[in-house]
């Protein structure tokens, strides 16, 4: 078995997500958790697209969540035999989030294609 660590550099990225339900405002709470589940993307994201999808998410707080200013932070990824666990840190510093996540090599997702 292999260890092969995936972040070369950090990545950090931004997030305004989207309500859940259309009319109903998006809680911090909610948001954090669709944030952190950008975690993989952060990771993986390279010029080839990511090579990865999320298997499964896990968001710990050191406080509860305050606003919407938050963002992952790629701290780090290391992969074996096609499982890969990521970690990243959210920008306004509230905890740590893991993804463990499977290869999906044969379905890279190309950040540079036009969307539909």
């Amino acid at each position: 078995m292999t260890l092969v660590g995936l972040v070369a550099d950090r990545k950090i990225s931004w997030h305004a997500m989207p309500a859940l339900v259309a009319g109903e405002k998006l809680t911090p709470f909610q948001h954090a958790a669709m944030v952190a589940d950008t975690t993989n993307h952060i990771c993986h994201w390279s010029s080839q697209g990511a090579s990865y999808i999320n298997a499964d998410v896990t968001l710990a707080f050191s406080h509860p969540p305050i606003g919407y200013e938050l963002g992952p932070r790629a701290d780090d990824a290391l992969a074996a035999d096609g499982v890969s666990i990521d970690t990243a840190t959210m920008y306004d510093r509230i905890g740590a989030c893991v993804v463990i996540s499977l290869s999906n090599a044969d379905t890279l997702i190309d950040y540079t294609a036009p969307r539909r």
